[in-house]
């Protein structure tokens, strides 16, 4: 059944329901306002905490939504009590660190509590963080297949309690997103003046929940120069704070610097209409170059300098890799290899199709499956309070 289908069914059979979406970084917040934007879609009432400022800008054109500054446990919990929410959507489940009054106990029995995860984030025996056992359900916001590559019975890194296992649930890509029509590319790469044999790469680097990636910014700028020197034509757009980047390196004849201001629905219409696709370890962007199948290079950080190893950024992005669906580089990678890859991803027409096909193989979109499971659980605890 597909979604607007779906959605005219529940309206005629399901009361409509209050959700509460608490968000962390700018990935987490792409996810919840993804999933939100359905939610609303069917009349439900919609608020959004955001724990950081500077993610506010996500929700300028959701008018049906109701959005506030949390930025503290007693925020929160003055809010969630003054709401009292059908359902809150943790955005992911690491929420417990910040809103620390969640960490032990469910805030209201009538309420239905879910997850946002999608970088193993709710295992126990971290230092840092407690995970909160009384979720009713975890969404892994991809396949079910790239989450087993990232269990060592599989060969990953990961080992989750049977217990929290039971209650996890893979329902697709959050954010997932329509690809964009071709008039709507040509009018894009016109708009930043790329030329017909140019080639144009999209290249993003959060500033906030990840912190700024600036060494992988070097990798791209190295790598690209030495495409450039030899006379292939290449542009790249980077979006992304500048404070840690000299200056020297932001000013390439071949780089447009666009910041950090571009909107929701621009910067997906942007990264749809690049050749290629130079990120971090972000899953919410590469959940959107997956959608619209644009070959990727995810640059990690190596090992050795994360702060929780075993919640390492390349074991998130190692599965993505293996299934084909983009290639991930250390951050002291050869610039050499990481410029090998790009010409390849650039200009070898079997590697490009053969990255799509397999990011388009392990594709599914994910908010309708969510929805789906978060309205079964509001039966069955209506049907307990019977």
């Amino acid at each position: 059944m597909g979604m607007k289908n779906y959605i005219m069914k529940l309206s005629k059979n399901i009361k409509k329901t209050k959700y509460l979406f608490a968000t962390m970084g700018p990935g987490e917040t792409s996810q919840g306002r993804s999933l939100a934007k359905l939610v609303a879609k069917d009349g439900n009432e919609v608020i959004i905490a955001v724990r950081q400022k500077n993610n506010l800008g996500f929700f300028t054109k959701d008018k049906k939504f109701k959005v506030f500054l949390v930025d503290s446990a007693k925020k929160f919990d003055r809010l969630f009590k003054k709401e009292v929410p059908d359902v809150l959507v943790l955005c992911n489940s690491k929420s417990v660190r910040y809103y620390d009054n969640l960490s032990k106990k469910p805030l209201s029995a009538q309420t239905v509590f879910v997850s946002l995860d999608s970088n193993w984030l709710f295992l126990k025996g971290e230092e840092w963080y407690d995970f909160c056992e009384w979720l009713d359900k975890y969404f892994i916001v991809f396949s079910k297949k790239i989450f087993c590559l990232g269990l060592k019975k599989y060969g990953g890194n990961y080992y989750v309690p049977s217990k929290i296992l039971k209650k996890i649930k893979t329902v697709g890509f959050v954010p997932s997103y329509n690809k964009i029509p071709l008039r709507e590319k040509i009018k894009t790469r016109k708009k930043y003046k790329i030329k017909n044999d140019e080639k144009f790469i999209f290249s993003y680097f959060s500033g906030w929940g990840a912190d700024h990636r600036h060494w992988a910014f070097d990798n791209l700028i190295n790598s690209v120069e030495k495409l450039v020197k030899r006379g292939l034509k290449i542009k790249v757009l980077y979006v992304g704070p500048t404070d840690k980047i000299a200056p020297s390196k932001l000013q390439k004849k071949w780089l447009i610097v666009e910041g950090s201001h571009l909107s929701v629905e621009e910067f997906h219409c942007v990264l749809s209409s690049s050749d290629l696709v130079f990120q971090h370890q972000g899953l919410a962007t590469l959940s959107q170059t997956v959608s619209a199948q644009i070959p990727t290079i995810a640059n990690v950080m190596n090992l050795k300098d994360e702060r929780h190893p075993r919640h390492a950024h390349a074991w998130e992005v190692g599965p993505f890799d293996k299934l084909g669906m983009c290639t991930m580089f250390y951050k002291d990678s050869p610039i050499i290899k990481i410029s090998q890859e790009i010409e390849k991803l650039l200009y070898n027409q079997k590697e490009i199709e053969k990255m799509k096909k397999n990011q388009k193989r392990h594709y599914i979109s994910g908010e309708l499956n969510a929805y789906k499971e978060i309205q079964k659980l509001l039966n069955d605890k209506n049907k307990n309070r019977k």
